[in-house]
């Protein structure tokens, strides 16, 4: 399955115009599509869906236009910030509604399996009411999978959570979307969304796209370089990926090129992980000094840019083995340092700092 929108365009009351819109989504992708409020995220899902008409252009699936295509006959999932569920009846019965008895009867032990995948077996036979937000929003998702969509349409569906549950159900959510294989588009404006689920981001703003590629592609410049929109859009962390290569009593060790960096946490020797670090969180130093903090890297300095907002801090932009890292310091630490363009550093921080936000087996 593959997803192309063509010259798609929707104009509103008020002046408000989507688009036009151009874009290909690949077989088996997880598109994020971050933008601001009223930026026409929703638009562009209701559209896709068949809920919206478009004024001009095309939805183009498969090869095949669907602009037309009634929404029943699109094979679309369509899940929301609040999961419609039926509070009578069990998870189980709730997952499989919809299907006929013929399905739910053949497909009895890959609906199990997908629910095993998104860790709400133990609920089977509980009914809605006294569910957290997190498993009703996975029972939503179980839902909308058994039906085996084509298309997969996600709307801020972790808004309503708090950040623990946030954190877990990311996770659990990238691992089932690939595994079940849906092209899937995920809207949303949180930054820790697009590092969790992305394979590939589109930006939006003011019903235009501004920008559309891979994930690693968009992390490979400065968050504060020459795009004051990017740098307010990723303001909240430096994404990394690394392979682990061992773990033991709650200490894991990953490599990204010839480092070896530690993080909390248990995680398959193997794996690749996706890591967040917050630039707050990382020390500069001239030298190698003795320190708590368990990584320490050499680093080269590309650019050192104001912070716009507070004139009392910089960022300080480093390469690392091919990503782009951003430390947060303050200017008068910058001074002390006596730091500037091409320098070479040591970025420290501590073992608790990494966060992983995302695994591939």
């Amino acid at each position: 399955m593959a997803l192309e929108l063509v010259n798609l365009t929707k104009r509103f009351g008020g002046g408000f115009k989507l688009g036009p819109l151009d874009l290909k989504i690949s077989d088996n992708e997880i598109l994020v599509v971050v933008g601001p409020t009223g930026s026409g995220k929703t638009t562009i899902l209701n559209l896709i869906a068949g809920f919206v008409k478009p004024d001009q252009g095309s939805i183009i699936a498969d090869g095949l236009d669907m602009t037309n295509v009634p929404v029943e006959s699109r094979r679309i999932g369509y899940t929301f910030q609040h999961p419609s569920l039926f509070p009578h009846l069990t998870v189980y019965d709730n997952v499989v509604y919809g299907l006929n008895k013929k399905s739910k009867k053949e497909r009895k032990i890959q609906i199990l399996k997908l629910m095993d995948d998104l860790s709400i077996t133990h609920l089977i036979d509980r009914h809605i009411q006294g569910l957290s937000g997190g498993e009703m929003q996975k029972v939503a998702l179980a839902r909308m999978l058994a039906t085996r969509p084509k298309i997969m349409l996600m709307d801020e569906p972790l808004a309503q959570l708090d950040n623990p549950s946030k954190m877990k159900l990311r996770l659990e959510l990238r691992k089932v979307l690939k595994n079940q294989g849906v092209l899937t588009i995920y809207v949303t404006h949180f930054e820790d969304d697009v590092y969790s689920l992305a394979d590939s981001v589109s930006i939006l703003q003011h019903g235009n796209i501004r920008y559309t590629g891979k994930l690693r592609s968009l992390l490979a410049d400065p968050i504060t370089s020459s795009s004051p929109f990017l740098s307010k859009v990723f303001t909240g962390g430096n994404y990394l990926e690394g392979n682990v290569v061992r773990s033991n009593a709650g200490i894991t060790i990953f490599k990204i090129g010839s480092h070896l960096l530690e993080t909390l946490g248990s995680y398959s020797v193997g794996i690749k992980v996706g890591i967040l670090l917050r630039p707050e969180d990382i020390i500069l130093s001239k030298e190698s000094v003795k320190t708590s903090a368990r990584n320490i890297v050499k680093v080269r300095i590309i650019r050192i840019i104001p912070n716009q907002d507070n004139p009392s801090l910089v960022y300080v932009n480093m390469l690392l083995d091919g990503f782009n890292i951003i430390a947060k310091i303050t200017e008068e630490s910058k001074i002390e340092l006596g730091i500037k363009e091409d320098d070479y550093v040591f970025a420290m921080f501590k073992a608790s700092s990494p966060q992983v936000v995302r695994e591939e087996y």
